[in-house]
């Protein structure tokens, strides 16, 4: 049984992730990718059974990109205007699929992984110091970053904004996220500054 769990430990999880994301990304099978992707999703949801509303929301989240996939490849311009392109939407099934299976199997393997957790699964991994420095700096302004997004969504709706298909919404969003990039690139700033006074260099 300790050996069971050795395995499974978050350092070996991480391992186990990329490595099930290269095999997904070289399928070119339809119908395995769905098959797996089905496995996959049923798994994930047994697993989040106590919060399927929360996980529906974030895979909805997820796919808008599937739907500007969808919304470009489906079709083409030739000699008479536009057409379906069917090469397009066989690729755009095929991206769709393997991008929610790799997605799907990160969530399954990094079940009740923290930010805390995954870092020091990093810091255990065979790799290069430096690169494991960066890995670290990475998860930590990212979950950094997410919090000032979910500051910035408390206060909007303290200010009884509600999000509505028009104009407003869409300048309002395209604010939110200029700010989000402006302190990203405060963070990275200071971050390169702190890091070059510990004498740090790639």
């Amino acid at each position: 049984m300790s050996n069971v769990k050795k395995w499974l430990e978050p350092h070996y999880r991480i391992v186990y992730a990329c490595l099930f994301g290269v095999i997904i990304s070289s399928l070119t099978s339809v119908k395995l990718l769905a098959i797996l992707t089905a496995c996959v999703l049923f798994a994930v949801s047994f697993l989040h059974s106590h919060q399927p509303k929360h996980l529906l929301k974030r895979w909805l989240k997820f796919n808008l990109f599937s739907v500007l996939l969808w919304a470009t490849l489906s079709w083409k311009i030739g000699e008479n205007g536009l057409s379906w392109n069917e090469n397009g939407i066989n690729l755009a099934i095929l991206i769709t699929l393997r991008m929610n299976l790799i997605v799907l199997s990160v969530w399954l393997f990094l079940h009740h992984v923290t930010d805390t957790i995954l870092v020091q699964a990093i810091a255990k991994l065979p790799l290069p110091i430096k690169l494991i420095h960066l890995f670290i700096l990475s998860v930590r302004y990212i979950s950094l970053l997410a919090e000032l997004n979910q500051k910035m969504d408390m206060a909007m709706k303290a200010r009884g904004f509600h999000p509505k298909f028009n104009l407003f919404t869409m300048k309002v969003y395209a604010q939110r996220v200029a700010l989000l990039l402006i302190h990203s690139m405060l963070k990275a700033e200071k971050a390169e500054i702190a890091m070059k006074a510990r004498g740090f260099k790639l």
